[in-house]
């Protein structure tokens, strides 16, 4: 379902002093599930008075969310508190000087919006919505330091899943076809705009046998360089393999992505390889001979481990 961000409706009527609560909300987080009120106060350098009123006021933007029957008041930054500081810093930094108010893009864990530049050049930013659309064991699978912690802010979480893709970008975009990263703050990335299709969105009858085993090659043969690279997705499917415009393909949603020393980096990549062969069989009736895609990649795959 495509919707507006709420951040954006707000934003206009945010005021520097806002922006410094917000941000001690956020930072002390990292010390108090709830953060008091006078922890607040005394990071926006305010009186505990204006600190509430000004609180008063996010909570009723749902910026923040508050709680006052934990023997004190105490509030928490949401979602929409957390776009509103990637903006902000997005803004500050010069990366965008707009953007829009409706998705592009809505995925299990994400969602895309277009924005310009300072130079007029649109831009697409990802926004990870982790906890809000899947389970945290996904994310208990690659953040080995998440499995013995009681309490993880899911803002800290979908913040690290964006640093991860950010950092598989900018590994890959020099040697392969995925999105070039421009910036990357807390849990947002901004990337090149791709004029094009996932092809999960695509009928049967939109390609033709051929056309579809022309993009199953590529989409191999781009597979295989990344794998001889050292990199495994580890999630891939039609939901992230775009079609552009120009007939080329991009393989986007790299948060999960392990390195090919992980212990079960193989599993993965025999995961990976399964779910699209059969999806290209299932939907186009392309075929491919498994054993011989298989020993083609474990070549790959065997190569990324020599120095």
């Amino acid at each position: 379902m495509v919707s507006k961000m709420l951040a954006l409706d707000v934003y206009p009527n945010l005021k520097d002093v806002d922006f410094r609560v917000l941000r001690g909300v956020e930072l002390n987080m990292r010390y108090h599930e709830w953060v008091p009120l006078e922890v607040i106060a005394k990071f926006a350098r305010m009186d505990v008075d204006s600190a509430s009123h000004r609180l008063g006021k996010l909570d009723n933007w749902k910026l923040v969310i508050r709680r006052s029957d934990i023997g004190y008041i105490g509030y928490q930054l949401t979602i929409h508190g957390y776009d509103t500081l990637a903006i902000r810093t997005f803004a500050r930094k010069g990366v965008i000087k707009a953007l829009s108010s409706t998705q592009i893009g809505v995925g299990k864990e994400a969602d895309v919006y277009v924005a310009l530049t300072p130079q007029d050049d649109k831009i697409a930013v990802k926004f990870n919505r982790i906890g809000l659309r899947t389970s945290f064991t996904r994310i208990k699978l690659y953040r080995r330091e998440f499995v013995d912690k009681r309490h993880i802010s899911w803002l800290y979480v979908s913040r690290l899943v964006a640093e991860r893709e950010y950092e598989a970008l900018r590994l890959l975009s020099p040697i392969a076809k995925v999105p070039k990263p421009i910036a990357w703050n807390r849990h947002a990335i901004a990337m090149e705009f791709i004029d094009g299709v996932e092809l999960v969105e695509l009928r049967d009858t939109d390609l033709t046998k051929e056309e579809a085993g022309n993009i199953l090659d590529a989409v191999l043969e781009e597979y295989k360089k990344i794998v001889e690279f050292g990199i495994i997705h580890s999630d891939l499917s039609l939901y992230n393999i775009v079609l552009k415009d120009n007939g080329d393909i991009l393989i986007i949603d790299w948060p999960q992505y392990v390195t090919t020393t992980f212990p079960q980096a193989e599993y993965y990549l025999e995961r990976d390889l399964r779910v699209i062969l059969n999806a290209f069989e299932r939907k186009w009736r392309v075929k491919k001979n498994w054993e011989d895609v298989w020993k083609e990649f474990k070549s790959a795959f065997k190569e990324s481990l020599k120095e």
